[in-house]
């Protein structure tokens, strides 16, 4: 397993944070783990877990000069690495939905060694249902819009 830094540096350094006519986010994202390779054994994960963390400070340098509002965040899908990704989120003309809001709802954690890792972590948690799995909203308050 290597992960790709050096490919998903340089996706992100394509991306224009002027805030001009074509600069806007409509929920782009970046999947760290695209093959899912973590969804097999923790250890594995946890090294792309700490990608996304990497990937979002980046994205939040960048951000910091961007002169429009925006939402900064990480999604982790509970059983399938695959599906995690880390997300911008602006006023776009595809949509008039932004900001995007994210409902804390209750649910039954059922992998406890991931959401452990994530508490540790100094990421505020939303707790969401997606399709048929737990999904987490990894965000900070300062960075940008809040979700919810």
């Amino acid at each position: 397993m290597k992960i790709k830094t050096g490919r998903h540096d340089k996706i992100i350094d394509k991306l224009d944070f002027s805030g001009g006519k074509g600069s806007h986010f409509d929920f782009w994202h970046l999947h760290y783990d695209f093959d899912g390779e973590g969804s097999d054994e923790f250890e594995t994960r946890k090294k792309y877990l700490l990608e996304a963390f990497r990937i979002y400070d980046k994205l939040k340098n960048k951000l910091e000069k961007y002169p429009n509002e925006f939402q900064l965040w990480i999604g982790i899908d509970e059983i399938e690495s695959g599906d995690d990704g880390v997300y911008i989120h602006t006023k776009n003309p595809n949509s008039d939905y932004f900001p995007h809001v994210v409902k804390n709802e209750k649910i039954e954690i059922e992998n406890f060694q991931l959401y452990e890792f994530l508490k540790e972590s100094d990421f505020e948690i939303i707790h969401s249902r997606n399709d048929n799995t737990n999904y987490f909203f990894l965000y900070k308050n300062e960075i940008g819009k809040s979700l919810n």
